[in-house]
């Protein structure tokens, strides 16, 4: 009679222990399964915001190339100013300094 309540209990801690160790490895694998989870969902957030800002980047760039070459063109246009207007530019600005009053001269 001892010995098939020793038996017995010696089973119940033996399905204990397994129990146990069945709930470590289960618990391991989730935590893992967890873990790469949230490692994918990091990754394609970091590579939608890597494509977000590199299309902002180009788009910054294009519309920097373009508002160079708008000034690029501003410079060529006024390169190109006949003698008569620069003269008259330039009698323009000799007329307005002429007409401010130098006080304390």
């Amino acid at each position: 009679m001892k010995s098939d309540i020793i038996n017995e209990v010696l089973t119940v801690e033996d399905k204990a222990q397994q129990i146990i160790r069945d709930a470590n490895t289960n618990a391991r694998n989730i935590l893992s399964e967890a873990q790469t989870g949230a490692s994918e969902f990091v990754r394609l957030a970091l590579k939608e915001e890597r494509e977000q800002n590199r299309a902002q980047l180009l788009q910054a760039e294009e519309d920097a190339n373009l508002r160079l070459s708008e000034f690029e063109a501003s410079l060529d246009i006024s390169s190109m100013l006949r003698d008569a207007t620069l003269d008259e530019i330039a009698t323009s600005i000799v007329e307005k300094i002429c007409r401010t009053e130098l006080e304390g001269i």
